[in-house]
């Protein structure tokens, strides 16, 4: 009955999917990227240090 419950509660945003194709994968991707990065630089003093290496990395995507 879980799985049926959770269908239920998710119903409208699965056939959004199949209405239109779009998700949100680029947006995690790029929340993981900068997740990934702040445990690289875990340390760095400076928050402005922090966001300049976020910035730079995502400039290639």
């Amino acid at each position: 009955m879980l799985v049926k419950r959770t269908v239920k509660n998710w119903e409208e945003n699965i056939i959004n999917y199949f209405r239109t194709r779009i998700t949100n994968g680029f947006a995690e991707g790029l929340n993981n990227k900068i997740k990934l990065i702040k445990r690289i630089g875990y340390g760095v003093p400076k928050v402005e240090n922090l966001k300049r290496r976020v910035f730079l990395s995502l400039l290639s995507i």
